[in-house]
């Protein structure tokens, strides 16, 4: 339809075949889209420089979510901290370069390697006590916990330079793919502050807003972080029995079996059904040990049972391309941090500090 001079509907005389009508649609359709889609992009994927990156939510939109998602928390105390944070466009700039992203080739050398040996067997004798008291409490090898520190922060000794504040309000802020991830722990770490009588911006930790020793969020702070030493504080800074029991906790909260495996290379892989399938869905989907031996998995060392939870795994390594059999376990290592590349370092690392279960050779 279209207008004449005296703003009258009238039809045109002519008609459209439906294919050029259903070929204009789709292209508008594709073009909608593509500007929708670009609406959620965040500018530093346009690039690298920091000036690229912006921030697309502004404080005031932030403190008005956090008023309604967290009514537990004082308008005040929500508008006091965003007045004191500060927007970095660095912190997203290295969000976007994850050393989780590398080859498992070249992430492996950066934690599993002699140096983090030599300082995690000092501080496994140095607590043996806290950590033998830990295990028989929640059934987490201590060279699991160990070897989770060694990476995390070196045992305490880098636990990041970024103030909590400013990483979790730029993230909020200028990070659109996890904005709601991000604001749901700035939450946190604002009622977190006042449970524990913590001054906010006075908090340094990662850039993704992880602090202590243990590297813990906002959010698993307040859900596992325990007294392990009875002083009525949780401590995951400096009190070598809470950063222990509390990753421990984590642990056994997200189903750790310490009476089973966690990883096991394959030297064979057949080519069965069974096995591409499990290859291909990963921790996505389990299944029970004794099918995969079935579809030819094996042999395997006797701490493997046949009524084990297992998945397969593939990694990129310095000789190629190799797979892993996978127990649940290796999941729940994947609950402190997603990355597959993070929890075989882990395990691999825990199996030089000594933990006979995490056998994976």
């Amino acid at each position: 339809m279209t207008r004449n001079p005296n703003n009258e509907d009238v039809f045109r005389t002519h008609t459209v075949p439906a294919r050029r009508i259903r070929a204009r649609v789709y292209a508008c359709l594709a073009l909608a889209l593509v500007y929708a889609a670009l609406e959620h992009i965040p500018q530093a994927i346009a690039g690298e420089d920091n000036q690229a990156i912006s921030q697309v939510v502004s404080g005031k939109q932030l403190a008005a979510k956090l008023r309604m998602e967290f009514i537990d928390l004082s308008p005040q105390i929500i508008e006091a901290a965003i007045n004191k944070a500060r927007f970095r466009p660095d912190i997203i700039e290295r969000m976007l370069k994850p050393y989780e992203a590398k080859p498992y080739a070249e992430y492996r050398p950066l934690f599993v390697n002699s140096k983090l040996v030599e300082l995690g067997k000092p501080y496994l004798m140095k607590h043996k006590a806290i950590f033998d008291r830990a295990e028989k409490k929640y059934g987490v090898q201590p060279e699991i916990i160990a070897a989770i520190l060694g990476m995390e922060t070196r045992y305490g000794q880098y636990r990041g330079k970024d103030r909590i504040l400013d990483a979790l309000y730029t993230l909020s802020t200028g990070f659109p793919r996890r904005a709601k991830f991000f604001r749901k722990e700035l939450g946190h770490f604002l009622l977190m502050s006042g449970e524990e009588n913590l001054t906010p911006e006075n908090l340094k930790g990662s850039m993704a807003g992880a602090f202590g020793t243990a590297q813990f969020m906002p959010s698993s702070f307040r859900a596992y972080a325990v007294d392990g030493d009875g002083d009525g504080k949780r401590d995951i800074w400096d009190s070598p029995a809470d950063i222990i029991f509390s990753v421990a906790n984590y642990f056994q909260r997200h189903g750790w079996d310490g009476s089973k495996p966690v990883a096991h290379w394959l030297k064979n892989v057949p080519d069965h059904r069974l096995v591409n399938k499990a290859k291909k869905s990963g921790t996505r989907k389990w299944q029970k040990l004794a099918e995969m031996k079935l579809a030819g998995i094996g042999p395997l060392p006797d701490m493997w049972k046949n009524d084990d939870r297992v998945s397969l795994l593939t990694f990129d390594t310095k000789n190629g391309e190799k797979t892993a059999l996978v127990h649940y376990n290796f999941y729940v290592i994947m609950r402190y941090n997603t990355a597959q590349n993070y929890a075989m370092a882990a395990t691999e690392l825990a199996d030089m500090l000594g933990c006979t279960k995490c056998a994976n050779k």
